[in-house]
């Protein structure tokens, strides 16, 4: 399955601003509407990129468990004496 590209910009630029709060000792960071609709959008796509990989590794796992399973069927068999 292919998968677009999610843009992590939003993301990486707010990490990098909270950083500089850090080393300023800044005690507030603001957004502007547009600036925290980007960081939604994004979060958004990464969240649901996640849930959608979480479900193809279930699924292989799986698959992967089916494929290993072996059955064993026993018919009891017959107890003839033998001399």
């Amino acid at each position: 399955m292919k998968h677009s590209k999610i843009q992590t910009r939003p993301i990486e630029d707010i990490l990098g601003r909270i950083r500089t709060l850090r080393q300023k000792g800044t005690s507030e960071i603001r957004l502007t509407a547009r600036e925290a609709d980007q960081l939604a959008d994004s979060l958004t796509q990464v969240m649901t990129r996640l849930v959608t990989i979480q479900e193809e590794i279930i699924n292989a796992l799986k698959t992967a468990q089916q494929a290993s399973t072996v059955s064993v069927e026993m018919d009891g068999g017959t107890f003839d004496s033998k001399k």
